[in-house]
């Protein structure tokens, strides 16, 4: 239950704010999410988990060449859902591509006892196909987790996703 009303809350603020700013993008698409489990010398252990994920954020325009785009994405995979925060600043190589890096807060919904709160490095890439639809695919490396869960596990998170932005 608190999943669902979660993911309405935040279908709500999107909607909301799509017809009242300039630069606002929707996006969705798939997510990767590889756990990485350190139990300090008996085994390791690794997962990986396919989901989805749903979001919006707003273009900066910096300069002709650099944006900033912060962004709220939803994640759903089949056993953890998250709240990414990734603030991306995007080098435009060309009119239609350019490249990006940042950070990435990422905030686990479940009921964990600990370490809910990480922070990632992100990179990736991404295309605009036209003046209002884009694609953009990205990966992001954990730097640290809080709490006593944090230094057991690694979470790790590929997206691909399209997106409208409203001009």
């Amino acid at each position: 239950m608190k999943k669902l009303f979660i993911a309405f809350v935040f279908a709500i603020a999107i909607t909301t704010s799509v017809s009242a700013q300039e630069g606002l993008a929707v996006k969705a698409g798939l997510n990767n999410v590889t756990f990485d489990i350190d139990t300090g010398g008996f085994f390791d252990a690794s997962d990986s988990e396919l989901g989805f994920f749903i979001g919006g954020g707003y273009n900066f325009v910096a300069s002709e060449t650099f944006d900033i785009e912060p962004s709220l994405l939803l994640s759903f995979v089949d056993d953890l859902t998250s709240l990414y925060i990734p603030i991306m600043a995007k080098y435009k190589i060309s009119d239609a591509f350019n490249v990006q890096a940042g950070p990435q807060i990422n905030y686990l919904l479940e009921d964990l006892p600990d370490g809910e709160l990480g922070l990632d490095l992100a990179f990736g890439a991404g295309y605009q196909i036209d003046d209002n639809w884009f694609v953009e695919a990205r990966y992001g490396f954990e730097i640290s987790r809080g709490g006593d869960f944090g230094d057991a596990v690694s979470i790790n998170t590929l997206t691909l996703g399209a997106g409208y932005r409203f001009n």
